[in-house]
């Protein structure tokens, strides 16, 4: 269950980065600002847009909220 990611888990977790990355830019946020509203750093950012690893719950809520979208909106467009 925890081994290497399934291909089908890489596609989602980079349809998940794909999401974040495009209602980030829409709010004109950068990431370095995305990370310091959501207590993370931009490092951390990054890697969840691209797909690399994926976010916690508590961060794609936090992320939701800065962005102004509802979570599910970070699953499913």
């Amino acid at each position: 269950m925890y081994g290497r990611p399934t291909p089908l888990q890489l596609q989602e977790r980079r349809a998940v980065g794909d999401r974040i990355r495009y209602l980030r830019r829409q709010q004109g946020i950068s990431q370095e600002k995305l990370a310091e509203l959501i207590g993370r750093d931009r490092q951390s950012v990054s890697s969840w847009e691209r797909g690399a690893t994926p976010p916690s719950l508590d961060d794609l809520t936090a992320m939701a909220h800065v962005l102004g979208v509802g979570t599910w909106r970070l699953f499913y467009g």
